[in-house]
């Protein structure tokens, strides 16, 4: 039986990288969604597994607040908070191999 959860949810960025991880994990059972970030006050969402949250502006980290608990891989030069050990970061340009071992690992917690 596969559990179509909203196990990651991607904010922003390219349609290539969602596409990417919908054909990795939805296989495996992990349903993918993308929003937008401007979407996300209004989007009645379940909570993720995982975020990935393409962030390229320093405003964006207070409106990662919204997802305090949940692990997060920022991708980009945005300021995010570090010290929850929540959160990891990649910089643009980034390799698909590393992002998808660090969901991974962060699924199987």
């Amino acid at each position: 039986m596969v559990d179509h959860s909203p196990s990651i949810l991607v904010v922003d960025g390219l349609s290539e990288t969602t596409a990417v991880l919908k054909a990795v994990f939805e296989p495996r059972g992990h349903a993918v969604n993308r929003v937008r970030q401007s979407q996300l006050p209004n989007s009645p969402l379940t909570s993720p597994r995982v975020v990935v949250w393409h962030a390229n502006e320093s405003d964006a980290a207070p409106l990662a607040d919204c997802f305090q608990g949940i692990p997060r891989i920022f991708i980009g030069r945005a300021d995010s908070p570090e010290s929850d050990g929540e959160t990891q970061r990649f910089s643009q340009p980034f390799e698909y191999r590393e992002l998808l071992r660090t969901i991974e690992s962060l699924l199987a917690k």
